[in-house]
């Protein structure tokens, strides 16, 4: 599937988009309605295995703001964990990422029948969204020397492919998202404590809230309560492999 924030001070605005494919791991529970899928598991991970991003060279960690601000540098503390998790977030940004663009592209063909149009501005919005978020990620890991994150596991994009192919109209492009969503939302929670950097911290903290307003939404669009629980919840979590 292709198509179309880290400092310790503030994170605001979105930055600008590149980057189309994806590495993550975990089980995208039960998939039902029109995906037919009943798991879209790969390799499940436990809550305490994610970090956020940082981007470290020797002893230094650079961070960078969401709103495009000045990088600041500190000793590094765990930066390898750091990113790690960032490359893996990133990683489930481009899935998102790739995700919602093929939701646009079958809906442009028709493919979903009729799509109401505050649905259509949804998802624009939300890949958008997603988008800035690896943006930000792949900031971090290009700052470190690291590789920007583009490609997914063999795996996991053949079962992501597989569940969209069963997608026939909204409903089932909006269950597919959903668990997207929450796949997302309990990854950056399980990370957030896991974090040393400030900066990786602020940023991951930053992108969840955003990813429970997505769930918020695509729960409304199914016809179910937008906001079900009173926790947030790790339960469906991706780690590293």
């Amino acid at each position: 599937m292709s198509n179309e924030t880290m400092n310790d001070t503030t994170i605001t605005e979105e930055p600008k988009g590149l980057h189309n494919k994806v590495l993550g791991r975990r089980g995208f529970l039960g998939a039902a309605g029109a995906l037919g899928a009943a798991a879209f598991l790969a390799a499940c991970g436990s809550d305490s295995d994610s970090d956020g991003g940082t981007a470290t060279t020797a002893d230094k960690s650079t961070t960078t703001a969401a709103d495009g601000g000045s990088t600041t540098t500190a000793p590094a503390s765990g930066g390898g964990g750091d990113l790690k998790v960032a490359a893996f977030a990133a990683s489930l940004e481009v899935l998102a990422v790739n995700t919602y663009g093929a939701a646009l592209d079958a809906a442009g063909k028709g493919s979903l029948g009729d799509v109401p149009p505050a649905v259509a501005e949804f998802v624009t919005t939300a890949q958008k969204q997603h988008q800035s978020a690896l943006d930000k990620w792949n900031e971090v890991l290009k700052g470190a020397g690291e590789d920007e994150v583009s490609d997914p596991p063999a795996d996991l994009e053949k079962t992501v492919n597989d569940a969209f192919g069963k997608v026939k109209d909204v409903g089932g492009a909006a269950k597919l998202a959903l668990m997207l969503e929450q796949i997302a939302a309990a990854t950056y929670l399980s990370a957030i404590p896991t974090l040393s950097d400030e900066g990786a911290i602020k940023l991951a903290a930053s992108i969840q809230p955003i990813d429970m307003q997505h769930v918020a939404v695509l729960n409304f669009v199914l016809g179910e309560y937008p906001v079900p629980d009173t926790f947030g919840s790790t339960d469906m979590a991706a780690s590293p492999s």
